[in-house]
């Protein structure tokens, strides 16, 4: 313990080595704190990017898009892109799932699937089960082509006024406007090609891809309905696929009685 007399002086110098302190991590940073280069491009940014950098918006045109997305040559592309990320979805003998939903509450119990499948034990089972959905190889990875399509803003430019568009509460200049019917073709025609990647996986496989659908409640003018099923018919046709609709938003993948089996036996669209 220290004599009385010293506490007001200790407590003084205690105080003013704090402050200097302070003031000398202040001055430390500003000369580090070097600002990230400006030189990243909008499609690839290495890690020291700004934030703003990485989401400028890109202003690509709408028939150019479709035109893309409708060459099957972009199912090979996010195969390539899933396969990047999981090889096993290319490993013979693997159990490869496919999710998709639509409708309102449907999203999360998708998500559930795929963390049941990736994560449960079935996961490192012999042979191995893997899920993926359209965004991404899994719950956490997003393939580069649909991170790509976030990035365009489809919707958002559908909603522009006179060439001006509001993204992230910025005023853009659209150089390619955009229709709501051209922003639903676009989505349309990705989950189509999604669709298409069952018959690659299947091959590669040997196996037909199993399918979980949750779209109770889903309308007849939403993509499941208007682009995927048509899509998931063609591939059950062809022997690429085993189809399962949820019957309630908790069904579980390992039990065969939450599930309606077959495209034949698709439920209704709500409207």
């Amino acid at each position: 313990m220290s004599p009385p007399f010293l506490k007001k002086y200790l407590n003084q110098w205690t105080i003013g080595i704090v402050l200097i302190a302070i003031l000398a991590v202040i001055v430390l940073l500003s000369v580090i704190g070097i600002p990230p280069s400006v030189t990243c491009t909008v499609t690839e940014c290495v890690t020291d990017c700004p934030i703003e950098s990485k989401m400028v918006p890109l202003f690509s045109s709408p028939s150019d898009k479709i035109a893309r997305l409708k060459d099957p040559l972009f199912t090979r592309q996010l195969y390539t892109e899933a396969i990047a990320v999981e090889p096993l979805l290319a490993r013979p003998n693997t159990q490869v799932h496919m999710g998709f939903w639509s409708g309102k509450g449907n999203h999360g119990s998708m998500l559930r699937l795929l963390d049941a499948v990736n994560e449960g034990p079935e996961a490192s089972a012999v042979p191995p089960n893997r899920a993926i959905w359209d965004e991404g190889a899994s719950a956490y990875y997003n393939y580069p082509s649909y991170t790509q399509l976030l990035n365009e803003h489809w919707y958002e430019r559908a909603s522009g006024l006179n060439g001006s568009v509001l993204i992230f509460g910025k005023v853009y200049t659209d150089t390619n406007p955009v229709t709501f019917t051209e922003a639903d073709e676009i989505w349309g025609q990705y989950s189509a090609r999604y669709t298409d990647i069952a018959e690659p996986i299947a091959i590669a496989t040997g196996k037909p891809v199993k399918v979980w659908c949750f779209v109770e409640g889903a309308k007849a003018k939403h993509i499941f309905y208007a682009y995927e099923l048509p899509q998931l018919r063609l591939m059950e046709q062809k022997g690429f696929v085993q189809v399962f609709f949820a019957k309630t938003p908790d069904a579980d993948w390992t039990k065969p009685d939450d599930w309606i089996n077959g495209t034949a036996n698709a439920p209704a669209p709500s409207g």
